[in-house]
């Protein structure tokens, strides 16, 4: 039977929910924590494995970037890959991206009515990292952690749309689009030009594109460099997202988008 419980907050897997060699290879990084270089045979005495499992796991951990090996004395050895480096950083920069955005998506949430929601891009998908919930009796409910498609509603699609166009044309092969409701795009040319729309305006809009009868309006969150790292976005009933009330949600979205790209350090308009 399997047995999970929370402890100060964690959560704890009984052991037949592990994965024994995911579970022996993440213990051979722990020893590099007071270590900043060891050998192969090191590392097998202090794990007791045995050198030849030991090796093969080293092997995947350097395929993968997060050990290095090197030739120290004639004798080969390891250190901790750029891979750990670049992964602490995209945690910390989305820890930053929340701190920073969620009191400005209460403010715009009190100020339009409808929920507000602060979506990153991994990889094929969009993820909605927070939501700040429309207090109206009836909204959409979007739960934090959900994922969507980038050729699909307003918020991913805005993220697909300032990609590279060989980036956007890999994703799309790898991803081709499919209905989820009579309103998806799924016809790529069609896709595209939309995309180049959306950058052109600085902001995407859809209708019932992931769910009926709702709609979402988003615009980019920049970083100090000038890339989009997120996007923010207004969803609710598509009754509401049109003529003088767009134009009022754009003015309200594009001002808090611009209070927090400040903060993430971007210097433009």
């Amino acid at each position: 039977m399997n047995v999970s419980k929370r402890s100060r907050g964690a959560l704890i897997l009984s052991d037949d929910r592990i994965v024994k060699t995911v579970d022996k290879a993440l213990r051979l990084l722990k020893y590099f924590e007071t270590n900043d270089c060891l050998g192969l045979t090191e590392l097998a005495r202090r794990s007791g494995y045995s050198k030849a499992t030991t090796y093969r796991l080293l092997c995947t951990l350097e395929k993968h970037g997060f050990l290095k090996r090197t030739l120290d004395f004639n004798d080969t050895r390891y250190r901790l890959g750029l891979r750990l480096l670049e992964l602490g950083n995209l945690v910390k920069e989305r820890l930053e991206l929340r701190r920073v955005a969620l009191p400005q998506m209460v403010r715009l949430r009190d100020r339009v009515g409808d929920s507000v929601q602060l979506v990153v891009r991994d990889e094929l998908d969009g993820i909605y990292i927070e939501v700040v919930e429309s207090k109206n009796p009836v909204r959409l409910y979007i739960r934090p952690g959900r994922r969507a498609p980038l050729y699909a509603g307003a918020s991913t699609r805005l993220l697909l749309a300032y990609l590279p166009e060989e980036e956007i044309d890999r994703i799309l092969q790898i991803c081709p689009p499919r209905a989820h409701t009579p309103n998806t795009i799924t016809d790529v040319a069609v896709l595209k030009k939309v995309l180049a729309k959306v950058k052109e305006r600085g902001f995407a809009l859809s209708k019932g594109e992931l769910a009926i009868n709702s709609a979402e309006l988003a615009v980019p969150l920049f970083d100090s460099e000038g890339q989009v790292v997120a996007a923010l976005s207004l969803a609710g009933s598509d009754h509401n997202y049109h003529g003088t009330q767009l134009r009022e949600f754009l003015t309200a979205i594009k001002d808090t988008a611009r209070i927090i790209s400040k903060a993430l350090g971007y210097r433009g308009d």
